[in-house]
């Protein structure tokens, strides 16, 4: 299963959201943490819902967006 990822800065932290599972986020201090965050978040919602069995060895996250970047 792949996600799509977006990286935005919220204050002092970056905040990393999935665009197929909306609810679902992380945040960190770093890239690196939020993204690591928000795939927790998302295992923890697949295995919660009885409609899909990905694990975490299935589930690929790719950032399509990195609003964290400054020009």
């Amino acid at each position: 299963m792949r996600c799509g990822v977006s990286l935005h800065r919220d204050g002092a932290g970056i905040v990393a959201r999935c665009r197929e599972y909306p609810a679902c986020e992380g945040r960190g201090a770093t890239a690196e943490e939020a993204v690591e965050r928000l795939r927790a978040s998302l295992l923890f919602w697949l295995e919660a819902c009885p409609c899909d069995t990905t694990t975490d060895a299935g589930l690929v996250l790719d950032i399509v967006h990195d609003g964290t970047r400054r020009a």
